[in-house]
């Protein structure tokens, strides 16, 4: 009783911590914990629950409305009203960022890559497309490029009389992701306080609303263990090994705790990362994240991203195949959402 009051105390430390910031409401919490049934015995396992953050309810759903609430309610108090995205964001972020501009009145505008431009317009780009948003696709993806435009694009606009919030200049942008799912961690460890077990696996696709998971675990001593599977490989992405994200990772979510007033430091054994299911390209679905989604589809009529949640199901359900779990457990998937390119690997998915 003692330990469950001191986690408690800590839980409502930290929610009035993000309470302080000005938020934009978007989505509908809490978004459901659901025990899968036949799932499960497919598995052959009994207590897995799927957290259903694609039934945030807005702009097709997803863990990352909880941090574009915190990130538009940060542009409205600062009185922007142009939001320029200029990290070469994919269009996941962008479709979230301009629906959630849409409906706070604000100007979106995102700086891109022509070689992300999707000929089909399915999935994402659709939206974006019918969202009529403003974008503008450089030849390449140097960041002295991106720079370079964006403060040309700014100086025009200032000069206006409108003033611009740029992504790439304002560091509670990632911030707001980390702090988002502080909340969403805060929302589900309520949710498992009445379930059969204390003993409890985290699986979520790697990014910034990990960090606020593993920030919660840690400073209220939930002792989770947080998995967190990469949709990209080592080898395609920035990153020079394992031991250089994690600290980058650390180095992250030590900013965050000083920008809060937290006494927490992250470790490497906060949170296992897993490249081992990422395949070749992020933008690629891989034949076993494919096997994985298809298999959720027709046991439950719960449908994954390709590209993304379905890497972090497969890597799960290998975990699970390998015997490195238990009924014991408490195994819960974060579904983060993402469903718009099933349309765009429509293709892939049905050969």
């Amino acid at each position: 009783m003692v330990a469950k009051m001191t986690k408690q105390k800590q839980i409502e430390i930290l929610k009035s911590k993000i309470d302080q910031f000005p938020k934009f409401q978007l989505g509908n919490y809490p978004t459901p914990l659901y025990k899968t049934k036949n799932f499960n015995k497919s598995l052959g396992i009994k207590n897995l629950y799927i957290k259903r953050d694609d039934l945030s309810g807005f702009a097709f759903g997803g863990d990352g409305v909880r941090g574009l609430e915190f990130r538009i309610g940060d542009i409205l108090d600062k009185k922007c009203n142009i939001f320029i995205d200029n990290e070469n964001t994919d269009s996941e972020n962008s479709r979230f960022n301009a629906a959630a501009s849409i409906k706070a009145g604000i100007k979106y505008v995102i700086i891109t890559n022509k070689v992300l431009d999707n000929k089909n317009n399915k999935g994402n780009f659709f939206l974006r497309k019918l969202m009529n948003i403003d974008i503008h696709k450089l030849n390449n993806i140097d960041d002295n490029e991106i720079s370079t435009y964006t403060n040309k694009l700014k100086n025009n606009y200032l000069k206006k009389g409108l003033k611009p919030y740029i992504s790439k200049e304002e560091c509670f942008v990632q911030y707001s992701s980390i702090i988002g799912y502080i909340s969403g961690a805060i929302e589900l460890y309520y949710q498992l306080s009445n379930s059969e077990s204390e003993k409890t696996k985290i699986f979520q696709i790697d990014g910034d609303s990990v960090l606020g998971m593993a920030i919660v675990n840690k400073f209220c001593k939930l002792n989770w263990e947080i998995n967190s599977f990469s949709p990209d490989s080592m080898s395609n992405s920035n990153i020079k090994n394992l031991n250089s994200y994690i600290n980058k990772n650390i180095s992250i979510s030590k900013k965050l705790s000083e920008f809060l007033k937290l006494d927490l430091t992250l470790d490497k054994s906060d949170v296992n990362y897993d490249f081992d299911y990422s395949g070749h390209n992020y933008r690629e679905p891989t034949q076993s994240s494919i096997n994985s989604l298809k298999l959720l589809a027709k046991t439950e009529s719960i449908f994954l991203d390709p590209i993304y949640t379905a890497k972090c199901m497969d890597g799960m359900i290998k975990y699970i195949n390998e015997n490195k779990y238990s009924d014991e457990n408490n195994l819960v998937f974060i579904h983060s959402g993402g469903l718009p390119n099933l349309f765009t690997y429509s293709n892939e998915l049905i050969k």
